[in-house]
């Protein structure tokens, strides 16, 4: 024989799993979605690759950014990789290690410039 409770446990249960079901259903098209916009991402990204190796190619080939802007060839968002293209050594902007000789770079020595006049001075 069933009480009340397993009737309103067993109804409370039902409710819930039809609740449940309508909200999964509700989710399948949201992952189909996710997927294919997933796929398009990884096409995109291949076809930018293939893109820019093009451009790149076409500015080697005597073609300026400004010419291939008026045929309407956009600049592309991702470059090819390789060589950079300045062959220049960049300057080093840290100072060096050892101030120069005599000089106050404000560590509160400076080279000795201070006692040197000091004993010339006595000695006199």
């Amino acid at each position: 024989m069933t009480t009340p409770t397993d009737d309103t446990s067993s109804t409370m249960m039902a409710a819930a799993e039809n609740l449940l079901t309508s909200r999964v259903e509700a989710i399948r098209p949201v992952a189909a979605a996710l997927a294919e916009r997933n796929r398009i991402r990884a096409l995109l990204h291949e076809a930018e690759k293939v893109y820019g190796a093009a451009y790149s190619a076409a500015q080697g080939a005597g073609w300026s950014t400004d010419e291939l802007k008026q045929m309407g060839a956009e600049e592309p968002a991702r470059r090819p990789q390789g060589r950079p293209r300045s062959s220049r050594t960049r300057r080093s902007t840290s100072k060096p290690s050892v101030p120069p000789q005599g000089g106050n770079d404000g560590s509160g020595f400076d080279g000795g410039a201070e006692e040197q006049s000091n004993t010339s001075t006595s000695a006199s």
